[in-house]
């Protein structure tokens, strides 16, 4: 990575840093898991339920897994309650220290540890594992600058074909797309574009720069140190995060709609059109590690990697 791309990197770093320290005191009650109190919300709840049940099928029992962007510590607790140790990264030192009190506070903080890290600098983390597996959640590395640096610092951290399991914000969505388009509204459609921009990052309502992909596209830009083994849209026939409110109004209808998912998400013509998709990948044993990435080429197709 050139000098002037560092520098750019770290500024990024820096400012995603002060702005999910700013959202973090109120993260939990806006976007953590929904409770008899009305708090949290009740799509990110369905998106973190599906993501967890990927990783319960995929991953080893009782595995150490590396969490990379674990936030509060939600998805990380829930985990070690069920007999998994979980390190957990995040860039926000703020969210950092709420996870480690959660832990403590539930008695959990043995299997469940956070470390303040941005992905694309694992190579420094201190913990060298070797991990069972990993997982980012819920559009985490859609702020990630340095793709290729997390690769190759996940890949040295892993046992040879562990799972990684990424679920990424998608380059295009079929229901909002639908929504808005039957409503002569076509400029709510939220911009998706693969350039760096301005939008709501990864499940919480906190406006940083972020950078949408499809199926192919990030698979090339982890690429060759990971292989994918299955991708499906998460969801497909739900409202998309940030018309949450809107599948809080209308969850008997949307309780129908839920079947249609189940069926057609992993459908090749439809797994790029969910407002994310999940992708199963798995640590190549044989990828070499060159001192310097080549930069993975524009990508402006839909199409599914094979």
């Amino acid at each position: 990575m050139s000098q002037n791309a560092n520098a750019e990197t770290a500024q990024q770093y820096k400012a995603l840093e002060a702005r999910f320290d700013r959202a973090a005191k109120l993260y939990d009650a806006t976007y953590g898991q929904p409770d008899e109190q009305g708090h949290g919300n009740l799509l990110l709840g369905w998106l973190r339920d599906r993501h967890l049940a990927v990783l319960r099928d995929v991953m080893p029992e009782r595995a150490l897994l590396l969490e990379i962007g674990s936030g509060t510590g939600e998805e990380a607790l829930i985990l070690a309650r069920e007999g998994y140790s979980v390190l957990g990264i995040d860039i926000s030192p703020v969210m950092v220290r709420q996870a480690q009190t959660k832990a403590a506070v539930h008695g959990l903080s043995r299997s469940a540890t956070f470390r303040t890290l941005p992905a694309g600098r694992l190579a420094a983390l201190d913990e060298r594992g070797p991990f069972q597996g990993a997982y980012a959640s819920l559009g985490t590395l859609n702020t990630e600058p340095d793709l290729a640096g997390m690769a190759r610092g996940l890949h040295a951290l892993l046992v040879p074909g562990a799972p990684f399991v990424a679920t990424m914000m998608s380059r295009h969505c079929l229901y909002e797309i639908l929504h808005y388009l039957v409503r002569f509204k076509p400029g709510r459609i939220m911009r998706r574009g693969p350039d760096w921009h301005e939008a709501r990052a990864g499940t919480g309502g906190v406006d940083a720069p972020v950078k949408f992909y499809s199926p192919r596209a990030f698979a090339a830009a982890i690429a060759p140190y990971f292989t994918v083994e299955s991708v499906q849209a998460l969801p497909l026939w739900l409202p998309p995060v940030h018309m949450h409110d809107l599948y809080r109004e209308r969850q008997a209808h949307f309780a129908q709609r839920e079947g249609w998912d189940r069926r057609m998400r992993t459908w090749p013509a439809f797994r790029a059109w969910g407002d994310h998709f999940i992708m199963v990948l798995r640590q190549n044993p044989d990828a070499a590690a060159p001192e310097q990435d080549a930069a993975a080429p524009p990508d402006t197709s839909t199409e599914e990697p094979s």
